[in-house]
């Protein structure tokens, strides 16, 4: 049995890596969205990221970041 050619190997971990980094970057943005999506509720900073289980100042962060690949 031939050992599977290590370029074939690279492009194929390439591409999964895209794959699952579109998918982390939208997670992100669901998630920044439903943060907002609390926070418009009513709920504070604190609350939300005691039920997240994060600090107020990782919330900030979050919601920083731009939103861009949801669709």
């Amino acid at each position: 049995m031939q050992p599977e050619d290590p370029w074939v190997r690279a492009r194929r971990a390439t591409d999964q890596m895209e794959q699952h980094l579109a998918a982390i970057a939208h997670l992100a943005d669901d998630r920044a969205v439903a943060i907002q999506d609390l926070l418009d509720l009513g709920l504070t900073r604190s609350e939300v990221a005691r039920g997240l289980g994060v600090t107020p100042a990782v919330i900030t962060k979050i919601l920083k970041r731009p939103v861009v690949a949801l669709s």
